[in-house]
């Protein structure tokens, strides 16, 4: 009996091992440059996972992923850049301000009162969220998500977390391509909340059309801001 457990064991190993090697390698091979279009075309018909998906592969730190993501971005900028030659531009808040202010609940509030106002059926909202890293994976801990649990369930909104990894300034290092695949999603309305900042952080003042900042009661006055 123990024998055959341990046999059932070895071989549950061996298969985890080779379902994850192959799975690795497809991420690494699914996108070349002959197909790069034509997934750049799922993202302009507004589907979801290929979103999620594309934003994911622009993060990547994988050398094959870069040389990918670089593909792809072409397709993309130059679809947006037409789209805004017709007039359909998008406008970008960015949301910053000290850990614990408030900013995921307030844009949790802010997007569901943009959103159900009937006269403005024609906004399609994308959250960029900047959280936090783990120190153990890398990857966002998922804490600002967590308060926007309508926002993440409406149709016409798409919410994505982003870990740093380190980088400084608010934002990632990915999120202006980040930003350029929402709006090739068709998403006019963007949210980029930066992850709690202190006085110097400030990169994302360069990729917005407008920067809010959330303070605490008793934060500081309008000259610190």
């Amino acid at each position: 009996q123990n024998n055959m457990n341990t046999f059932i064991k070895l071989n549950k190993k061996f298969y985890q091992f080779k379902f994850n090697k192959l799975s690795t390698n497809f991420e690494r091979t699914f996108l070349t440059k002959q197909n790069a279009k034509v997934f750049a075309e799922r993202i302009f018909t507004k589907e979801r996972s290929a979103l999620a998906r594309a934003i994911t592969l622009v993060e990547s730190s994988l050398i094959e992923h870069q040389q990918q993501s670089s593909w792809l971005m072409n397709h993309i900028l130059e679809y947006n850049k037409q789209q805004e030659l017709l007039g359909k531009n998008s406008f970008r808040v960015g949301i910053s301000g000290p850990p614990g202010a408030g900013k995921s609940t307030f844009i949790e509030a802010l997007g569901m009162h943009v959103l159900e106002k009937e006269s403005q059926s024609d906004i399609n909202l994308a959250v960029l969220a900047i959280d936090p890293s783990s120190t153990r994976t890398g990857g966002s801990i998922l804490g600002d998500k967590t308060r926007m649990t309508e926002l993440s369930r409406h149709q016409r909104a798409f919410v994505r977390p982003s870990p740093t990894r380190g980088t400084l300034g608010g934002v990632t290092r990915s999120t202006s391509e980040a930003i350029a695949l929402c709006e090739g999603a068709g998403y006019n309305l963007i949210f980029i909340e930066t992850v709690g900042v202190g006085q110097s952080e400030a990169a994302v003042d360069d990729l917005v059309d407008i920067l809010l900042v959330i303070l605490p009661p008793a934060g500081g006055d309008e000259l610190q801001v």
